[in-house]
């Protein structure tokens, strides 16, 4: 394990030092993340916990502050003193420091010298974003390094909204795979998404629009795999889905049918009423440019379809809350490929042996000739959902484990196929893009440095204004 957090740190580092960061150095990274690994390894009344830990300098804690700093920024509120690191109060700040809300602000010169000294805050808004439970969300941790306690002894390391590496179960992550939003996934569930597609365009009057909704369709489809297996991942039972057009009843015994279609029907319904809302407003936007006046239906039109709109979105996130639910309890949850539930509680009866199984990613790039994976290393629930997706060509199958490790199964021109590391949250991963994108942003905000401001409206934007206009104000009466 020594050696898994020594490469851990020297990645981070090696990535920190191409986005142009001095500090902190090697030894004081290794001090964070020992510290967190060890906190993930200890309960607090009887449960692990999941915290977050942000490397920060109280004297510049933002390392990139922006030019318009909105209301729901993070910020760092400062402890009255601060308190030396150890694991056991990194257990204790978790309990109290959520950490889908919130981060422990820590910093030091030396790794013998490290103290948490605060809290970042407003963090529940990049959470939403990154846990693809909205599209857009709040802006990432502003500190220069974050590490986040997933589970027993799993941890994720973070520069901003950048994956930079992580570790599970003994295993160093240095990408995750976003193979549910691969080309190969898409086309399998395309004969089925495709028809769906048009009907939309048809209804929004927009034919022409059809690969524009149909890749509209295909994302908002794999967002709502991935937020399944988010929640399962949250509730650590573990679980899987099973997806098949036309399921092998002989393979599987369905403990509790249960025909639920509001997860299919809200996740698609939510890409009409977003385009019909775009198109909504793009019509009140070109009368506007052209004659300065809008007509009163317009408007009305407007606030109902963002109304209808958001609805949409709740009632998508009330479903996916359910059917995640199912998928906690012994045995696994059938879908279709539109993603209408047939039953949970599904195990899968004897069948043929999963045989030779290729490494996803690998299989795409070089065919045949890919490396193979022994199956023998996973559970039994890995092994029949591989042994089923063998027989059932069709089928594809999404493992949940209870340490969080997330596997896509399907064939892919006969040959049976095990993704790894399934990425699930929306972050960045390419750190060498980012790096470039980071420069020159930098480079923007240090050359109109003089026009920061909170805000947009000339209305106060913070408590100290507003008390000093009502001063302003009574002085002169």
């Amino acid at each position: 394990m020594t050696n898994l957090l020594d490469t851990l740190t020297s990645i981070v580092a090696s990535k920190l030092h191409i986005f142009g960061f001095s500090t902190p150095r090697v030894s004081i990274i290794r001090a964070v993340i020992d510290r967190a690994y060890l906190a993930s390894l200890r309960t607090e009344e009887g449960s692990f916990v999941r915290g977050s830990i942000t490397f920060a300098d109280p004297r510049n804690p933002d390392v990139d502050p922006p030019i318009v700093r909105r209301a729901a920024y993070p910020g760092f509120t400062a402890f009255s003193r601060p308190i030396k690191l150890t694991p056991e109060l990194l257990v204790r700040l978790s309990r109290a420091i959520d950490q889908w809300s919130g981060s422990v602000a820590v910093y030091g010169t030396t790794a013998s010298d490290l103290v948490a000294w605060g809290v970042v805050d407003q963090i529940v808004h990049a959470n939403i974003q990154y846990n693809r439970e909205a599209v857009d969300g709040g802006t990432a941790n502003p500190g220069l390094l974050t590490v986040t306690v997933d589970a027993a002894g799993a941890l994720s390391v973070y520069h901003k909204n950048l994956f930079l590496a992580g570790l599970r179960q003994d295993q160093l992550i240095t990408r995750e795979d976003p193979a549910l939003r691969s080309r190969i996934v898409v086309a399998s569930i395309a004969s089925t998404l495709m028809p769906i597609a048009s009907r939309v365009a048809e209804a929004l009057g927009t034919p022409k629009d059809l690969h524009r909704i149909f890749t509209a369709v295909s994302e908002e489809w794999s967002r709502t795999v991935e937020r399944l297996c988010i929640g399962l991942r949250r509730l650590g039972t573990g679980g899987a889905f099973l997806i098949s057009p036309s399921p092998f009843d002989r393979l599987l015994d369905v403990t509790y049918r249960f025909p639920y279609q509001r997860l299919s029907s809200a996740a698609i319904l939510s890409v009409l009423d977003e385009f019909y809302l775009k198109s909504i407003k793009q019509k009140v936007h070109n009368k506007m440019r052209r004659s300065n006046t809008v007509p009163a239906e317009h408007l009305y039109e407007s606030g109902f379809a963002e109304a209808d709109s958001q609805d949409r979105d709740l009632e998508l996130t009330g479903a996916v809350r359910l059917v995640t639910s199912l998928a906690s309890i012994d045995g696994l949850v059938l879908l279709t490929p539109s993603l209408d539930v047939v039953g949970f509680g599904v195990k899968i009866n004897s069948s043929p042996i999963a045989g030779k199984v290729y490494d996803g990613a690998d299989l795409l790039r070089r065919g045949g000739h890919a490396k193979t994976i022994d199956p023998s290393r996973f559970g039994t629930r890995h092994g029949s959902v591989l042994r089923y997706c063998r027989a059932d060509a069709r089928a594809l199958g999404v493992i949940v484990s209870q340490d969080g490790q997330v596997r896509l199964v399907m064939t892919v021109k006969r040959r049976l196929a095990l993704w790894d590391n399934v990425q699930l949250l929306n972050y960045e991963h390419d750190y060498r893009r980012y790096a470039l994108n980071s420069r020159r942003a930098r480079a923007y905000r240090n050359k109109h440095r003089k026009e920061v401001r909170l805000g947009y409206s000339p209305m106060p934007k913070t408590l100290e204004e507003l008390l000093q206009l009502k001063t302003n104000i009574t002085k002169g009466v």
